[in-house]
């Protein structure tokens, strides 16, 4: 092949390099007969030379000419090799491309999937709280409905059994009971500092079953005094600890005992003494308002009494001994003291009548030496009115006639000889016969 000849081959490769096509009127090209893309490559002028050097290597080594075509044919072969090289390595690339993206796409999905599960789940927990939470604060509703009523309920019932514990108190002290008072009052006292305690308060009232005491002793006329006589010995039980609840009803109780004359109503002195002895051990009698009370009360019945037994009425203090002898034994040198101006002026035989009244004989013995000790005091050994000593021997003579007539025994038989005892040393050589006699001397004789 000549020089020119190559020429015209190199120029018409580039041609074909550069345009990228190939075509014949007549007939298809089988490498370009696909309808692919066209492909394009720049061939820069080192391909060109090396492209030259290489077809005159293998034209000057041959020992025949290289044919165009044939040059042609490895030329296209060439190309077509890299391109399918090309278009293998570039679908594979899109084929990754493609696995890769479906994977993701397929993860995605997944995780679409397992976020719409979750958020299924969520709401079907957040219902299912929902309902247990309202169930819970349905039935809580309910408990706290139910806990008010059951509050309301025990009130109720606190109510009610405080008031039946009242009432069997009262009713309990209106027949004399006093055991069984005490043991209810007990009760309704733990009722009352128990409502106490709920509303803040330190002290149970008490006030209000007090008065009601009060009004139940004096609800009908008939036993009252007895009555008055029950809620003394209630309040007398109540105990030593308990002075401010004796003070108001001794109070309570003296209000109605003036209205009602308390010289006629020996209950009077009773709560006197009562309230003298609810005085505390450690107190000061002086600052004590039991001590005040009993001064209060006691001092006005005992000189209303007092002057009834100078006047000769007796049977007050008759009863009063009678009905609380220990009450008696308490006061009756309070009743039978007078002073000296009295004793001059007193009639002694009205005074002396309520010695033979008195229950016992152990109260009438103490009654003789009390009327011979105020003689002793008031009167000159020497100067004893004969007349008093007369009339006290006659008193004596009734006394044992009162022993006899009960039949007592050897005690009361040295009463009585005590009481004659008490005559001798007035006057030289005399004694309780002698007095006696004088008496019968001045008796008037009947029939």
């Amino acid at each position: 092949m000549n020089q020119g000849t190559r020429k015209a081959l190199l120029l018409l490769l580039l041609l074909v390099v550069v345009d990228g096509a190939w075509s014949h009127p007549a007939e298809s090209d089988p490498f370009t007969a696909d309808d692919g893309p066209v492909c394009t490559l720049q061939v820069g002028n080192g391909l060109l030379q090396q492209l030259g050097t290489r077809l005159t290597l293998a034209s000057s080594s041959s020992s025949s000419a290289l044919e165009c075509s044939t040059a042609w044919t490895t030329l296209l072969l060439r190309f077509h090799e890299t391109r399918k090289n090309l278009t293998d390595c570039v679908e594979r690339e899109e084929r990754a491309r493609t696995d890769q993206t479906s994977a993701t796409d397929f993860c995605e999905l997944l995780l679409d999937d397992v976020r719409r599960q979750m958020r299924q789940e969520r709401q079907r927990l957040t219902s299912e709280s929902d309902q247990r939470l309202q169930a819970i604060q349905l039935e809580l509703n309910g408990e706290k409905a139910r806990s008010v009523q059951l509050t309301a309920d025990v009130g109720a019932v606190q109510q009610e059994l405080t008031r039946l514990y009242r009432e069997l108190v009262l009713t309990n002290v209106g027949i004399g009971d006093t055991k069984q008072a005490h043991r209810y009052y007990q009760r309704y006292n733990e009722q009352q500092q128990k409502v106490q305690q709920e509303k803040s308060q330190q002290k149970a009232n008490l006030q209000s079953l007090y008065e009601a005491l009060i009004a139940t002793v004096y609800r009908k006329a008939a036993h009252a005094q007895e009555r008055v006589g029950y809620l003394l010995d209630f309040v007398r039980h109540l105990g030593p600890d308990a002075p401010d609840q004796k003070l108001t009803l001794y109070r309570l109780l003296k209000v109605e005992l003036d209205k009602r004359k308390p010289a006629t109503q020996p209950q009077t002195l009773v709560m006197a003494f009562d309230a003298l002895n609810g005085t505390a051990p450690d107190a000061s009698t002086a600052d004590s308002p039991l001590h005040k009370l009993y001064l209060d009360t006691s001092g006005p019945i005992v000189r209303a009494w007092q002057q009834q037994i100078i006047a000769g009425e007796w049977r007050t203090v008759r009863d009063f001994a009678e009905h609380y002898p220990d009450y008696y034994q308490r006061c009756y040198r309070m009743l039978l003291t007078v002073d000296a101006t009295v004793w001059r002026k007193l009639d002694f035989s009205k005074y002396i009548l309520v010695v033979n009244t008195l229950p016992r004989s152990t109260f009438r013995m103490e009654a003789f030496e009390l009327v011979f000790g105020l003689m002793r005091r008031y009167e000159r050994q020497d100067a004893v009115p004969l007349d008093r000593l007369k009339v006290l021997a006659a008193h004596t003579e009734i006394f044992e006639t009162f022993i006899k007539k009960k039949g007592l025994g050897q005690d009361a038989q040295d009463r009585l000889a005590k009481v004659k005892e008490l005559f001798k040393g007035f006057k030289p050589n005399t004694d309780y016969g002698y007095y006696l006699k004088e008496f019968q001397k001045t008796k008037p004789k009947t029939g």
